[in-house]
């Protein structure tokens, strides 16, 4: 593995067939730009994303019954598909029967620098934030380690950093195709606030659109 490589591995990831990828970390951690990043690529986040964080209103602050019909739901029309939820492993043990073949995609980030993220939105104080960003990381890491299923560990600065190299790493473990025709990858990895994702959508590549290829429907 290069120096440069934003990523770790666990497990053989699938390439081909049904499987689910959950994009989780922490709050103001990068899971939107990774979200992002896999959207640029193809793959249908569930239903009614926000283009801004690329979250599905369907797995943010949702019972666990609905969110369990909704996988069955997205099961039926996609073959491959996923959502993004930071505290996404806070609950998804209790959907964990129901999501087929799960992949983990779980974004880390500086804990300081995620403090002074958290801050701006959540002011609880810098050590506090600090705390509150490394508790929830050693949980997510839990996750992976106790599921036997395919898992990536991003590191978002890393990743930020080395865009191209980590666009094709993404790639290569998903299976998805980084087509920099439809989708400005560099752009929307770019550091800055919220962007939306249609502003980096090229002609004729959109949200519409933005759903894999080998949809089951």
């Amino acid at each position: 593995m290069e120096r440069s490589s934003a990523i770790i591995t666990k497990g053989k990831s699938l390439k081909e067939g049904p499987r689910t990828y959950i994009v989780y970390g922490v709050m103001r951690g990068g899971t939107s730009m990774v979200g992002g990043v896999l959207r640029g690529m193809g793959l249908h986040l569930g239903p009614d994303v926000d283009s801004q964080n690329q979250e599905s209103a369907a797995f943010a602050g949702k019972p666990i019954p609905e969110m369990r019909k909704t996988i069955e739901e997205q099961n039926e029309l996609h073959e491959i598909w996923g959502w993004k939820f930071p505290q996404a492993a806070n609950y998804v043990d209790r959907l964990w029967g129901t999501i087929r073949k799960p992949h983990l995609i779980c974004v880390y980030r500086d804990a300081v620098s995620n403090a002074r993220g958290l801050n701006r939105w959540h002011p609880v104080g810098e050590l506090q934030a600090i705390h509150e960003s490394l508790l929830a990381q050693q949980k997510n890491l839990a996750l992976s380690l106790m599921r036997g299923c395919p898992s990536l560990l991003i590191s978002y600065e890393k990743a930020a950093r080395n865009k191209e190299q980590f666009v094709e790493e993404l790639a290569d473990w998903t299976g998805l195709e980084a087509n920099y025709e439809k989708f400005d990858f560099d752009g929307f990895m770019s550091e800055q606030s919220y962007k939306s994702f249609e502003d980096y959508c090229k002609e004729g590549f959109g949200p519409e659109n933005s759903s894999d290829a080998n949809s089951a429907a």
